[in-house]
This record gives structure tokens, sequence and C-alpha cells, in this order.
């Protein structure tokens, strides 16, 4: 707090800078920077700054500027600051790769003005931080630091904190400490508890922390609880590719309390994200979706999901993920899904097979692990309800998928098993061999374990492309 005060500041912040092409982003830009240079509007009286500078100044706050300009405006701001103040400037930008991600993200395709958005952005913060005889410090803050941007790649004393790192660990959220402060002077009605299940757990340098934006809206809302991190902004990118299907399995995992194991890339290339799962787990990390702690062999982590409004997050792009593949809205999944949980799977089976029928996304089915991901998918979003594992050892195997609910939920339990076969008239019989193999490998051990649960509903799912097939059986547990 000591140097608070006492140096010119510079703020940018980039995080509204979107756009379809790269004219909306240039445009979007010229306009912050004009704001910024209407905040400091009292130099143009300055007596130690000359009359040519100040028409410089205007021309700055009538927009009247070159893209040559536009690359020099931070570091020309800086210099009159400078010469009033007679001191050296500290500049801030916050979230400097938003507008190179949303770039990525929307009009990609269009080669020459993705480059132009990384140019432009690598004339300002090159030209403001690079041989800057004014600047004290810079502070850039963002999500990624994007390899192949290469925007800061002449800058010289450059240091990198990332939520791997424990250097300002404590600074990215609220402490356990500092919520129960906030707490103090609130209604009692605001259950900390709940809060910390929503909120907590984001594990950063080896700190645990709360969500700050979250946690400011759950107390201006008297406590009420839901997904105030996902309604300040996303990123269009991660949304597309959560939605793929190679990722699934991944998600799925995750949504069963697994935790999953891979390596971070703390540069990351737009190229690899939808390519390499590895990258985008990095960016998931990063990005707030995931947590990470250091695997024992120094190179992978262990990622797994940190609270419970992330996991909704999952949850509803998983629903996304498998209204398209079924092409069922994504408002019919509750009460489809809400059939199998009441015990109605005759009605289940049935519309399961009229969106078998009518998708034809499900042609490119073959495999009975892309079966396995599908119904896995169609299942996930039950994980706060039921608990969800898959190929798990039971009795004398594996089964494929078991759901039981929890104890406040509900006393049913779902035991499923798969086949897959090239001949559609092979399929009545592989669902009574999938049946039989349920009751002959004794998968039901492990549900024997949960006294509260009073019904097991045993199911065979037999497939050929999009036509499938269903024996079950529900028993009563003494």
């Amino acid at each position: 707090m000591k140097r608070q005060g006492n140096f010119p500041v510079i703020f940018l912040s980039l995080k509204d800078i979107k756009g379809s092409n790269y004219q909306t982003i240039e445009a979007k830009v010229m306009e912050k920077i004009t704001n910024v240079f209407e905040y400091h509007q009292y130099l143009t009286n300055s007596s130690k700054i000359s009359d040519i500078d100040k028409q410089k100044f205007q021309d700055y706050l009538t927009n009247n500027i070159t893209i040559d300009k536009l690359h020099s405006s931070l570091l020309f701001l800086s210099k009159l600051l400078f010469k009033h103040f007679k001191q050296k400037v500290y500049i801030l930008i916050d979230e400097y790769d938003t507008p190179i991600n949303n770039a990525y993200a929307t009009f990609r395709n269009q080669e020459q003005g993705f480059k132009d958005v990384v140019e432009l952005f690598r004339g300002i913060l090159g030209a403001c931080l690079k041989g800057n005889e004014y600047l004290e410090k810079g502070v850039i803050t963002g999500i990624l630091k994007i390899a192949k941007a290469n925007l800061f790649s002449d800058l010289n004393n450059l240091t990198e904190y990332t939520v791997l790192d424990q250097n300002f660990a404590k600074f990215y959220g609220f402490t356990e400490q500092e919520v129960s402060e906030l707490l103090i002077d609130t209604p009692s009605q605001i259950n900390q508890n709940k809060i910390k299940d929503w909120y907590n757990g984001y594990k950063i340098g080896g700190e645990l922390v709360y969500n700050p934006w979250s946690i400011m809206q759950c107390i201006s809302r008297n406590g009420q609880l839901d997904r105030y991190w996902l309604d300040s902004g996303g990123t269009d990118l991660i949304d597309k590719v959560l939605r793929s299907d190679d990722i699934q399995e991944d998600l799925q995992k995750l949504l069963e309390n697994k935790k999953i194991t891979k390596q971070l890339y703390k540069q990351i290339s737009f190229e690899d994200i939808a390519n390499n799962k590895n990258v985008f787990f990095s960016l998931l990390v990063f990005t707030g979706y995931l947590n990470a702690e250091l695997d024992n062999n120094d190179e992978e982590y262990r990622l797994f999901i940190p609270n419970k409004e992330i996991r909704s997050i999952y949850v509803n792009r998983i629903k996304d993920w498998v209204s398209n593949k079924l092409k069922m809205p994504t408002t019919d999944y509750d009460g489809f899904i809400g059939l199998l949980t009441c015990g109605d799977v005759d009605k289940f089976v049935e519309r399961l097979k009229e969106y078998f029928r009518d998708s034809t996304s499900c042609h490119d089915l073959c495999k009975e692990r892309d079966y396995h991901n599908l119904m896995g998918g169609i299942f996930s979003p039950l994980s706060q309800q039921y608990i969800i594992e898959s190929n798990i050892e039971s009795g004398y195997g594996r089964f494929d998928h078991l759901l039981i609910a929890r104890k406040d939920i509900g006393d049913k339990a779902f035991l499923i098993e798969y086949k897959v076969s090239e001949k559609e008239e092979e399929l009545v019989k592989l669902a009574q061999v999938g049946l039989q193999q349920i009751n002959n490998k004794a998968y039901d051990t492990r549900i024997r374990s949960h006294p509260h649960i009073k019904k097991i509903f045993k199911v065979s799912f037999a497939f050929c492309s999009r036509k499938a097939e269903i024996e079950y059986r529900g028993e009563i547990l003494q």
C-alpha cells in the first residue's frame, strides 16, 4: 500500500473487446484508448506539456489517429504523465488476451483478419512495455500465454505467474477467513457450508480460495446459490470443445468425482486446443473450470472439478452434447431421464428408440465405447442425485454403468450392461445375454453395500447402428 497514490497509473481493460471481424475490434480498441485519454484530460491544462503534445492529445480525444498512433498511444500517454508528475508510470492492462481469444473463436477462418488482431495488440503492448523510459512497472493479466501470438517475445525482465504458482495465490480469490469476515454482517439465512460447497475449492499454488465474483453476487442476493460465474462471461472456444465428442469420456469421469491425469502447458497454441486434449485441459485449468494438483512425477497433474458451481456448467454442456446427438430439444432432457429414475424403464426405452431412429448422428456409433459414452452422457447430469460409476469391478467382473440413488434422493439403483452387434437380427438375443451376464457375474454385489437401496433395475442394452433392444428386470432387495 506504500506505493498507492505515489505513481501515475494507466489502466486499460480489454475484457469487452470482442467482434466478428478485425475492423470491429480495432474500432472498439480506439474507443477504449479514447476513454483512457479522457480520464487523464487534466493533462491538457498542464504547464509542463508542450502545445504540440497537447494537440496530439486532442487527436486521441477526437479519435483522429492512424494505426501507428494507436500502437504508440500508451507510450505517448506515459510520456505526458511522466512530464506532468515527474514520476515514472505504472501501466495496468486487464484481460489482455480476451480480444485474441475471441478473434480465434469467432473468425479464425479469416486468416488475415486474425493476424491483424494479433499485430494490433503486439504493436500496442510492445510500444508501451519494451524500451519505455517512462515506465516504472507494467502488470498484465489474462487467461493464457498464447504461444504463437508472440506478444511478449521482445520484452525484457518479464516474469510470469499462473494459477500453478504459489506467488500471489491468495490474491486470486477470497480466503476462508475473508469469507467468514464478509458473512459476519450478512443475514443469518446465508449458510457458509453451502457457500463453501458452491464456490470454494479453487486450489491455486497450494491455497484454497473462493470465487470472489460469485461470493459477492451470492451475498448481495441474500445467500441465493446460483451460477454467477457463468453469467460473468465465458469463452466461446471452450464451449465449442466441451460439446465435442472427443472430450466426453473425460468429462463423464470428472462428473463421477474421479480425477483425471494430464500434462499441462503454460503456453498454448490455438491450433492445438481442438486437436490435443492435454492442451485443452490446460485451458480449462487456466480459465477456472478445473483444479490441478501436481502428480508424483512432476510432469503431470491430477485434475478435478472445484465446486458445485462449475459442476453445473459441465452438466449443462453435456446436456447440450446429448441433445445434439439425439436431435432432442435440451428442454426435453429432464423429462426423458426422469422416466428412468422414476422406474418407468419401458417408456424410457421407447423414447430412446425414437431418438435413435430419428437421429442421423447415431449413424457414427459403431463400437461399444461409442454407445458407452453416449449413454454415459445421458446419465452424467444425474451426478448430484446419483452416485454414478463405470467400468468398476463388482462380483466377478466389471459392470458398464451403475447408478445408485443418494440417500436423500431415493432407494433405487440401476445396473447397466451394453452389447453391440453388426447384425440387427441378433439384438434381442444379445440383450438377453447381457442381462444374464449381469446375474451370472454378480454385478449387484457393489450395490448391496448401500443399505438404503431397496430396488435394483438390471438393464441390458443391445445396439446396432440406430437400432436398440433392451432387456431388464426389477428386483426388490430384502
